[in-house]
């Protein structure tokens, strides 16, 4: 009786550890990582890249294309955005891998096309012919954007979607692909380091987007597809919205005023909503979600990720520099092996850069290492269990020891 009461008691310990299991803290050298980084050095292969376009004919500005659609492209031909031109202009603030060197433009009125250098943030597309240019002008839905070119023309709400629906309404010559997936890899033991195989959890992002009467944005939908589960405990993710204009994220009011799909509202959150509270239950799977904006909020946009623990969700992590949600526990920076700051402001309108840096940066620790990264990727092999990052990525050491100067496009070249 006395060994069955043992074995009993000795079953429930071995469940007890098998729930916190990641809870252990790795041994004090920890796997191979990086070595010193730069103080500076931000985690990210992501720019936000800002175009102003003028549409000129001869030496002065035109307002001939008013109403109708300009594209931007990466080299690829795969459409980033379609902004209306409003009085001969059009400003484009983009996501972009680091290592982008040439961007395209193009007219869905002419089907001109022009390629400008990613050193160029004010472009004059030039159409010395724009006076023989016929258009019909009508605009039914009276949203600024010419009916023919228009997704809905009977909706002032929706002018462009973001990939363009009814691409052969704007010149099948176009030809264009469509890609904005974000890569996001975490660890999971914030405050204390991990292993740094970062696959605690891998997901991939995908986002669309609905523009209406004056480019401002109306609806934004995507789906997270999972990829890799490592955590041994419960993990939820959410994600927080923001207003960008350019590397500057700004904090909004409400301006969500619906959810549908898979994903739901977080109470504690202003702009949050919560895609799943324990992955382990979603599996690797995709995450749908669409979110309705309040009419005339943003016209460009970032959401943010962020992991939490699913028996306590004030527990959370977040890619490096990025400010805590409202919800996190803040005595838990300056724990353990976190370096971050203590405190933080998050008064409506007020903006960062995003990712801080140096000293100003949250998730970090004293040697400026992560516990999450993002990165934008068409696929990612992540690393097994307990398998640091670098000896799958032989090209992410260099990266992360020049400060980002360097293999800046480390994640496409696994073992």
């Amino acid at each position: 009786m006395k060994a069955l009461v043992i074995i009993l008691v000795l079953f429930g310990l071995s469940g007890c550890l098998a729930d916190k299991i990641d809870e252990i803290q790795p041994n004090e050298e920890g796997p191979s990582f990086v070595g010193k980084v730069p103080l500076d050095f931000n985690w990210t292969t992501i720019k936000r890249h800002q175009i102003h376009v003028t549409i000129q004919s001869g030496s002065s500005v035109s307002k001939k294309l008013d109403n109708t659609l300009v594209l931007l492209c990466n080299s690829d031909n795969e459409l980033l955005d379609a902004l209306t031109i409003i009085d001969g202009k059009a400003d484009f603030s983009v996501r972009i891998p680091n290592v982008t060197e040439k961007l395209k433009l193009y007219l869905a009125a002419t089907n001109d096309a022009m390629e400008v250098t990613i050193n160029q943030t004010k472009v004059d597309f030039n159409l010395p012919n724009l006076s023989a240019l016929v258009l019909n002008r009508t605009d039914a839905d009276h949203d600024l954007l010419l009916d023919q070119f228009d997704a809905d023309p009977t909706n002032p709400d929706v002018s462009t979607v973001i990939p363009v629906s009814g691409s052969g309404q704007l010149k099948s010559a176009l030809n264009l692909g469509y890609s904005s997936d974000t890569y996001i890899v975490f660890e999971d033991l914030w405050p204390s380091k991990g292993d740094y195989d970062f696959n605690d959890l891998v997901a991939k992002t995908t986002l669309y987007w609905v523009r209406g009467k004056s480019n401002y944005i109306t609806e934004i939908s995507g789906y997270c597809k999972i990829e890799n589960i490592g955590a041994g405990m419960g993990i939820g993710l959410g994600y927080e919205l923001f207003e960008a204009n350019g590397t500057k994220l700004s904090y909004l009011d409400n301006v969500i005023t619906e959810i549908n799909g898979q994903a739901v509202k977080d109470e504690a959150v202003t702009n949050g909503l919560i895609l799943f509270r324990k992955v382990q239950e979603v599996g690797k799977t995709e995450v749908k979600f669409t979110l309705k904006i309040k009419e005339k909020s943003i016209k460009d946009f970032a959401f943010v990720p962020y992991l939490f623990r699913t028996e306590n969700y004030t527990q959370q992590i977040r890619p490096f520099g990025a400010p805590p949600t409202k919800s996190e526990n803040m005595s838990l920076f300056k724990t353990k092996d976190d370096a971050s700051p203590a405190s933080w402001d998050w008064g409506t309108g007020s903006g960062f850069v995003y990712p801080l840096t140096g000293t100003s940066a949250f998730y970090r620790t004293k040697d400026n290492h992560p516990w999450g990264i993002e990165f934008i990727a068409k696929t990612f092999k992540p690393s097994p269990e307990r398998i640091s990052i670098t000896e799958i990525y032989p090209r992410f050491r260099e990266w992360a020891e020049s400060g980002g100067k360097s293999a800046r496009d480390w994640y496409l070249d696994p073992l």
